[in-house]
């Protein structure tokens, strides 16, 4: 059977969004075809220099953001 590849799989890779089986089956393609291996390490050097995403908005944001919502929201008719 033969598998196909989007490089969008090596970006849920890195990620760890892929099943074993998954991650198993890229892991050897990458070690296969040195194109591929040479992008896995790119977006693995990527997300190393991208570090931790850390967001802690302050509460006055996020009221203003859920009284945006409250506004905007369509009005039901039920």
């Amino acid at each position: 059977m033969k598998q196909t590849f989007t490089p969008f799989q090596l970006t849920r890779l890195v990620y760890g969004e892929t099943t074993k089986a998954e991650s198993d089956m890229l892991l050897e393609l990458a070690q296969t075809v040195p194109q591929i291996g040479e992008t896995l390490a790119a977006l693995k050097a990527g997300k190393k220099a991208l570090g931790e995403a850390r967001y802690n908005p302050s509460d006055r944001v996020i009221n203003r953001i859920l009284a945006h919502s409250a506004a905007t929201a369509p009005v039901s008719a039920r």
